[in-house]
């Protein structure tokens, strides 16, 4: 795909961009920044990580691996991407000053629209890759839920806004759209669109039993997302067909976890050839989705599922596990055995170690803040460790944008000598 390499910087400076909106938030917890509105700042973060960042990552990935020569280069993903680009930016120039305000709105519902639109044209032109053979059931059924997913997680957005703008304050209606939009995204669109660029590359290396072992996962993976989307809803103690639905979600949940297990060795066999470094990210990437399969299950039980939807220290932890931990971590490994930056450069090296050891530190406090609070202790020290966390997070992600740029010469000369 023309200026797929562009794309991909951008999204990688967006990352920058996204830990530094980070950055700001924790400091504005403990320093008086009276220019800074929290809330307000509060919601660009998201707006801007799902869409800047992960979104526009994604798609070009998806774009770009699952299509071919033809289709990929058609001019109207350069105009979405471009669409995505500069409404996520929007988020960042508009929302922290005007909060929910009609033009706020109004960039929302472009971002979703060309989301849609997307979803359309990708629908038709993966359809063709896959009569075609350039991607496999598995990899088709994954893409194709995950996009479905982003289309449906558009429907929190918008009742959110339709209860800004009655003023309504119905708490669980409010909840219950917001945990919908983000059970989408974190379980949907981002999970299932990361498990589809890994078993495009691994299904190559595996026999057909194995393939098939693949595939079941991906079934049961799928079809767990919208059953266990119900154990967001039993905090507030549903009917009993929620209760049922919720049930059922979170044994969906178990079952994909176990079967993930067994398609876990394949990866680790398929991969054994990677640095050290790569293995070791690749595996705390795939343990944090494991941690997420198994702690998203248990949730169906009042001891753990209250703290989960009711602790924010241990919501945020949840929330920044699956986006940093596992998303995130999962984009930059693919990244660098993709040869989009090199492994085999120092900076690229360093700036790979301190981000997932800012990733680590950042979780560990988050939990333990979390746990504390449930036992009715806590200390004035979390807000700084966070802090802390939140600074090495801004300045590895600079390392790793400046370690993208010093690769480009290199992939310059590498697709001219093609």
């Amino acid at each position: 795909m023309k200026n797929k390499n562009f794309w991909i910087g951008l999204s990688l400076l967006n990352l920058c961009i996204v830990a530094m909106l980070g950055l700001i938030l924790r400091s504005k917890a403990l320093f008086a920044m009276p220019a800074i509105d929290y809330n307000d700042l509060l919601n660009t973060h998201p707006h801007f990580a799902f869409g800047g960042w992960v979104t526009l990552a994604l798609l070009v990935l998806m774009t770009n691996t699952f299509l071919n020569d033809k289709q990929r280069d058609k001019p109207v993903y350069q105009y979405i991407f471009w669409s995505i680009f500069l409404s996520s930016w929007a988020y960042v120039f508009i929302l922290p000053f005007s909060g929910y305000a009609t033009i706020s709105r109004y960039i929302s519902i472009v971002f979703i629209l060309t989301t849609y639109v997307f979803t359309w044209l990708y629908f038709k032109d993966i359809r063709s890759s896959f009569r075609d053979g350039k991607v496999s059931r598995t990899v088709y059924l994954l893409s194709f839920s995950g996009l479905i997913c982003l289309v449906l997680s558009s429907v929190g957005p918008f009742m959110l806004t339709y209860l800004f703008a009655v003023k309504s304050l119905n708490a669980v209606l409010y909840r219950d759209a917001l945990f919908s939009y983000l059970h989408l995204q974190y379980n949907g669109f981002f999970t299932l669109s990361v498990f589809a660029l890994l078993f495009q590359k691994l299904e190559l290396n595996l026999s057909l039993k194995e393939q098939k072992n693949v595939h079941r996962f991906s079934v049961w993976l799928v079809v767990s997302v919208l059953p266990s989307m119900f154990l967001s809803y039993h905090w507030s103690d549903p009917s009993d067909y929620f209760h049922a639905i919720a049930y059922s979600g979170s044994t969906l949940s178990l079952i994909s976890l176990v079967l993930f297990i067994i398609v876990f060795r394949y990866i680790v066999k398929v991969y054994k050839s990677l640095s050290p470094l790569l293995k070791s990210i690749g595996f705390l990437s795939l343990f944090s989705f494991m941690m997420k399969m198994l702690l998203q299950s248990l949730t169906i039980f009042n001891i753990i599922g209250n703290p989960v939807f009711g602790d924010r220290p241990i919501i945020i932890g949840f929330l920044h596990m699956v986006f940093l931990g596992f998303v995130t971590l999962f984009l930059l490994i693919y990244f660098a055995q993709t040869g989009i930056f090199h492994i085999n450069k120092r900076i690229t090296r360093y700036s790979l170690v301190l981000f997932t050891f800012g990733v680590v530190i950042n979780e560990v406090f988050l939990w333990t803040q979390g746990i504390d609070a449930i036992f009715l202790r806590s200390s004035d020290l979390f807000p700084w460790f966070l802090w802390g966390a939140s600074i090495l997070l801004v300045v590895s992600a600079l390392l790793i944008y400046l370690s993208r740029m010093k690769s480009t010469p290199d992939l310059v000369n590498a697709v001219g000598n093609k």
